[in-house]
């Protein structure tokens, strides 16, 4: 399990290796007559070096005990000789950019480095049988039937009903999370973050590109505390106040598994780089957010604003997909629904909608009836 065919350099050695592999699942012994015999059966023994050299392997094998040991020092050497291939790549397209800018080249650099430190674990991921997916897919069903989690199978949100609907934010999910002004979905999205932050220890990565980060921590801060958040704005606080706001400061820095970046205009090479960053700092990310996404920026693609959301809406799917854990995109919606009787949203009212319904794997939307009706029956509750 430590090795795959492509870590051994030596094309004979990858035969030999992949003969082994199937003579095991067959359930046949492993030795240099078997080995041999079903090579030569296959017609591909003088491939392999012929029967000479499988000798030799066998006779210089100094003992079986210590094949773990060996099996490292293979995956170490093919780790090396990757790191100089993409060494080598990175090099070629500095000298060769064929148009590309330095950013660019950058996030190619970084992207192929990062796929160098993900594959170390990692077992061939190209095609695989239905045999195989048919045993991992049991295997993982039959994992979460001895480990019930009341139905959830992905990131808990905190929220019961939203968990009986989603089994849990799944790995490698886009989730949108879109309504109009003062509906509360940042409200929303970042309890959702603080409920990740609680549950898991691996960390929850905050993209603000609208609110500064002490704004944010205001919000959090409150919500954890059940502080009034107006309260904590304007300094009045009680006694029992400044008590329950240091009792979560204390939790939040023992924690520490949250991190928030409020750079604005950010460009999903900056996200890329900087999710990267920290889910290798921290050997992995439980859930990354993202507020909001039009406030996203591709400069070669700022011209057309309905490619330029494709893009971001692309890459942060892509990312999602590559670090395999859910991200949350807040987004806005049309003022055209303004004009509607019933302004509750639909996918359509997305702005820039046609890449977003596309790419997102959940569409979420937040109404506020007391918005747009001062009288409503439903003050306080959103939809």
């Amino acid at each position: 399990d430590k090795i795959v065919v492509n870590d051994f350099f030596s094309q004979a050695h990858r035969i030999i290796f992949l003969e082994m592999q199937y003579l095991f699942n067959h359930g046949h012994p492993i030795d240099l007559i078997t080995l041999s015999e079903s090579l030569e059966q296959k017609g591909i023994l003088d491939n392999a070096g012929r029967f000479s050299y499988l000798a030799e392997l066998s006779k210089n094998t100094p003992s079986t005990a210590n094949i773990s040991a060996y099996a490292d020092i293979i995956k170490e050497r093919a780790i090396i000789r990757d790191i100089i291939l993409v060494a080598n790549k990175i090099a070629n397209a500095g000298y060769n950019p064929k148009g590309k800018k330095s950013e660019e080249l950058l996030d190619y650099a970084e992207s192929s480095v990062f796929k160098i430190s993900e594959n170390r674990n990692k077992n061939y991921s190209g095609p695989k049988n239905i045999e195989e997916i048919l045993d991992i897919t049991v295997t993982k069903i039959e994992k979460l039937f001895n480990t019930p989690q009341d139905g959830i199978t992905g990131l808990n949100t905190g929220y019961p009903d939203l968990n009986k609907k989603t089994s849990g934010l799944q790995n490698s999910e886009f989730i949108i999370i879109a309504a109009r002004p003062s509906m509360g979905k940042t409200t929303f999205a970042m309890n959702i973050c603080e409920n990740a932050a609680m549950i898991y220890e691996k960390p929850v990565l905050i993209f603000s590109l609208e609110m500064p980060g002490e704004q944010i921590m205001i919000r959090m801060l409150s919500s954890l505390s059940r502080v009034n958040q107006t309260n904590i704005r304007t300094g009045q606080l009680s006694d029992e106040d400044w008590s329950r706001i240091y009792g979560t400061i204390n939790i939040l820095l023992k924690k520490k598994n949250i991190y928030i970046d409020d750079s604005s205009a950010l460009t999903p090479t900056d996200i890329r780089s900087r999710a990267r960053r920290v889910y290798r700092e921290n050997n992995g990310l439980s859930l990354i957010m993202i507020d909001y996404l039009q406030l996203m920026r591709v400069p070669s693609l700022s011209e057309n604003r309905t490619l330029e959301i494709a893009e971001v809406s692309r890459s942060l799917k892509a990312l999602a997909k590559e670090l395999k854990i859910p991200i949350i995109a807040l987004s806005q919606l049309n003022r055209s629904l303004e004009q509607r009787a019933d302004k509750r949203p639909l996918n359509s009212d997305l702005r820039e909608s046609g890449s977003l319904e596309q790419d997102a794997d959940l569409i979420m939307f937040i109404y506020r009836d007391e918005i747009y009706h001062q009288n409503s029956d439903l003050k306080g509750i959103a939809e």
